[in-house]
């Protein structure tokens, strides 16, 4: 997660899923509208969703997400930062692209598959 440098406002939603909880966060920006999304501590994806800085279509994205079982964590303001209803601000991920390893045989098997880009099995 990360706030873009010329936002004006940003929210934070979470959904509860099978796989922990799910995270949204819209930012109006001076822009336009950036959308993030990601597993709950693990917010990794990002795009803009909308050419200009519209606070009318910001709230429409919150209304949907509301309406699929979002609910409200936190607000952001360029004064004053996050205003939680939680204690935690959703993580930011690694500036590395490492994965999540769990325990030293995981790691030694992604380190190997991954060192070895010339597999026809890399993508």
């Amino acid at each position: 997660m990360y706030i873009p440098g010329t936002a004006r406002y940003g929210i934070w939603l979470r959904a509860n899923s099978s796989s922990g909880g799910k995270d949204w966060l819209g930012f109006l920006t001076d822009n336009d509208v950036v959308s993030q999304w990601g597993k709950s501590g693990q917010v990794n994806q990002n795009k803009s969703i909308s050419p200009a800085p519209s606070r009318n279509f910001l709230n429409q994205k919150i209304q949907e997400k509301k309406n699929k079982g979002y609910r409200l964590v936190g607000e952001w303001f360029p004064e004053t930062g996050w205003s939680h209803q939680q204690q935690t601000a959703p993580a930011q991920p690694s500036s590395q692209l490492q994965p999540n390893v769990t325990n030293s045989v995981t790691g030694s098997v992604m380190k190997a598959w991954l060192s070895n880009q010339d597999s026809e099995q890399w993508f």
